[in-house]
C-alpha cells in the first residue's frame, strides 16, 4: 500500500469479507435480487473494486463505481467494463449545486436517482482517516478531512465527529438517500454507534433500521497498526425501515444489536452485542465529579511532579484522597487509568473524596479488569443497572488497592509554586501502628501532621466485612508490607507503587509477590462476571 493511500485511511477490503458481505445482502433481499431490474448498486469509495469482485457479471450494468483516484478509475474500467465507472470526490463534488453548473454524476446515475421506483444498494468501505484536531480551523491529517461535507457538518453543529472521513460519507448518504428506498451495506469502525461524541449524530442524522451484520478485526487489513487492533463491522441498514424489522434507530433512541463475529478466515465464531447507549448511561457520567478548589502539586506519574504543563490541572476538591485518571469511557483507555496522589497534570482525571470513593474503586476496577482485545476495544462502560452490593464494592476496593496502577505515594517536602507540600498517602491500607516503627526508626510523635492517624482507606476497610477472596488478597498484601518495612527505610505511609518498586528493583520478596498475584488474579476472576451482571460491561463475545 502506497503512502498516499495510508495517509487517506484507505484499506483494501479483504476478499473473504467482501464475499461474506454479499452473502448477507442475499440473505436480506433473497437469492434472486441480482436478477431484478429495479435494483441499483453504488459504491462511492470503490478503490480497486474488492467489494464488487464477487458480483454476478450480469448485474454489473446496474452498478455505479466511483473513486477518488484516476489510476483506480482505469483499473475499475478494466476489471468491470460493464459497470458505470467514474472519478468522483464524494465529499466535495456536487455538495453545493450552483445554478448553471452541471453535476459531475453520469447522466445514467442522475436518471436512476430521480426514479422513485429504484431500490438502492449502497455498498461502501469508506476511508477511516481522522483529522488530528477538532474544529473546522484545526489542522487536519494532511488535510484529508477538510472537505465541503465537513463544513456542512459543522454548520449542523455536529462538532468533532466531522473529523472522521467515514462519518462524512455516512452523513452525505443519510441526507441524500433520506427519501429513497435504500439498503446501506457499510464497512466501518463502530464508534458512530457507541461513542458519546456521536450522540448528536445518532440523534439528528443516523436514522436507520438494523438488518444484519458481522464484525472482524482490523488486523485483516494490510497496513494497519500491529499494536492496536479494533473491530470493523459490516452492517446492513434499511434507510426507510421498509422491511418490517424490529430494531430501529430513531432520534434519542438506545439501540442494541447483535453482530456475528468472524475470524481471519471469515468463519463464524460467536456473537457480539453492540449497544448505542445514551451518554448519560455511561460509567463516566455515573461517578460524582467534585469541583477542584484548592491548588496542589500536579502529577504526571506516580513520583513525578509536572509544574510546567501548558494546560495546568493543579486543583483538588475538598476532602481530596487521590486523583483518578480516567479519560474516555472506552476499554481502549484501560492503560490510561490510575490512582495518583495529586491532580493529574493533564485532562482526564477527577478528585477522589470520601463521598465518591466507593464509586471510584468500582470505576477503576471496571476499567482495569476486562481485557482490552480487538473485539472489545471501543466498548463503552455503562452505569450499573441496579444498586451494588457491599461485598462487590469491597472486592473492587481491595483489588484496586493492589493493582499496579494504584500509584498513590507518600512524599515529603514537595516544592510547588514557592510552597512546600506534604504528600500524604490516603490509600495506605493498614493501621498506622502496625508498621509504625521499622528500620526508618521514626516515632509517632515525629510524624508530620496527616501521618499520625490511620488513612481513610485503612479506616474504611476496618469497618467492613471482606469476602473470602478479598480477605485472602488483603492477608497476602500484609505479608508484603511487613517484609518491606522490615527491610527498607521508607515513609510509614509508603504507597503501593513505592513498595513494589523497592522490592522489585532489589529482587526481594518474589515469593510473597507470587502469592499475592495469585490471590489478586482469583479476585479478578470473581469480579469480572459481576461486571457483566451489573451491566457495566456488555455480556456476549
Amino acid at each position: 500500500m502506497d503512502t498516499a493511500t495510508r495517509r487517506g485511511g484507505v484499506f483494501l477490503t479483504p476478499l473473504p469479507f467482501a464475499k461474506k458481505a454479499l452473502e448477507y445482502i442475499e440473505k436480506t433481499l433473497g437469492k434472486s435480487w441480482c436478477q431484478a431490474d429495479n435494483y441499483r448498486l453504488w459504491d462511492m469509495a470503490a478503490g480497486t473494486g474488492h467489494l464488487e469482485h464477487f458480483l454476478p457479471k450480469d448485474f454489473l450494468p446496474y452498478c455505479s463505481l466511483s473513486t477518488l483516484e484516476q489510476k483506480d478509475v482505469q483499473h475499475l474500467q478494466q476489471e468491470f467494463p460493464a459497470a458505470t465507472v467514474f472519478q468522483y470526490d464524494y465529499l466535495n463534488d456536487d455538495v453545493k449545486k450552483n445554478a448553471g453548473v452541471p453535476a459531475k454524476l453520469p447522466r445514467s446515475l442522475q436518471n436512476d436517482l430521480a426514479n422513485p421506483e429504484i431500490q438502492w444498494i449502497i455498498l461502501v468501505n469508506p476511508p477511516y482517516a481522522t483529522a488530528q484536531e477538532a474544529g473546522l480551523k484545526g489542522t487536519s491529517k494532511e488535510g484529508v478531512s477538510d472537505t465541503k461535507i465537513r463544513k456542512q457538518m459543522h454548520a449542523d453543529g455536529l462538532g468533532e465527529v466531522s473529523r472522521e472521513l467515514y462519518v462524512q460519507f455516512l452523513y452525505r448518504i443519510m441526507n441524500e438517500f433520506k427519501h429513497r428506498k435504500t439498503l446501506l451495506g457499510l464497512f466501518s469502525p463502530l464508534k458512530y454507534l457507541v461513542s458519546a461524541n456521536y450522540q448528536k449524530f445518532r440523534d439528528n442524522v443516523f436514522h436507520a433500521a438494523f438488518q444484519s451484520g458481522f464484525v472482524f478485526s482490523s488486523e485483516n487489513f494490510g497496513g494497519t497498526s500491529k499494536t492496536s487492533h479494533f473491530p470493523v463491522a459490516f452492517i446492513l441498514w434499511d434507510r426507510l425501515k421498509s422491511r418490517g424489522c424490529s430494531t430501529v434507530q430513531s432520534p434519542g433512541s438506545v439501540q442494541e444489536i447483535r453482530l456475528d463475529v468472524l475470524n481471519h478466515a471469515a468463519e463464524h465464531i460467536g456473537i457480539k452485542t453492540v449497544k448505542s447507549a445514551h451518554r448519560n448511561d455511561f460509567l463516566s457520567r455515573w461517578i460524582k465529579r467534585p469541583r477542584g478548589t484548592k491548588i496542589f502539586p500536579p502529577f504526571s506519574s506516580a513520583l513525578t511532579i509536572k509544574p510546567d504543563n501548558v494546560d495546568t490541572r493543579n486543583r483538588i476538591a475538598e476532602g481530596f484522597l487521590a486523583s483518578l485518571m480516567c479519560p474516555g469511557n472506552e476499554l481502549q483507555n484501560q492503560q490510561q487509568t490510575a490512582f495518583l496522589s495529586g491532580p493529574q497534570a493533564s485532562a482526564g482525571a477527577l478528585s477522589v473524596t470520601p463521598d465518591n470513593f466507593e464509586q471510584a474503586v468500582v470505576v477503576f476496577a471496571a476499567r482495569r479488569i476486562p481485557k482490552d482485545t480487538w473485539i472489545s476495544h471501543v466498548d463503552q462502560l455503562l452505569r450499573p443497572n441496579r444498586e451494588l452490593s457491599p461485598e462487590f464494592i469491597g472486592d473492587c476496593a481491595v483489588w484496586s488497592l493492589f493493582d499496579s496502577k494504584n500509584q498513590t505515594v507518600s512524599l515529603s517536602d514537595v516544592l510547588y509554586q514557592d510552597r512546600v507540600y506534604q504528600i500524604v498517602n490516603h490509600f495506605f491500607p493498614f493501621p498506622i501502628n502496625e508498621f509504625c516503627v521499622g528500620k526508618a526508626g521514626m516515632e509517632r510523635s515525629e510524624m508530620t501532621e496527616g501521618r499520625k492517624n490511620n488513612s481513610f482507606v485503612a479506616d474504611w476497610i476496618a469497618q467492613r466485612t471482606l469476602s473470602t477472596e478479598a480477605q485472602a488478597v488483603f492477608d497476602s498484601a500484609r505479608k508484603v508490607y511487613r517484609f518491606y518495612f522490615a527491610n527498607f527505610a521508607g515513609p510509614h505511609d509508603a504507597g503501593w507503587y513505592q513498595i513494589q518498586k523497592a522490592l522489585r528493583e532489589t529482587e526481594l520478596g518474589t515469593d510473597l509477590f507470587a502469592e499475592l498475584k495469585r490471590r489478586h488474579d482469583q479476585l479478578r476472576e470473581k469480579i469480572l462476571p459481576q461486571l457483566h451482571d451489573y451491566g457495566i460491561i456488555l455480556s456476549g463475545f
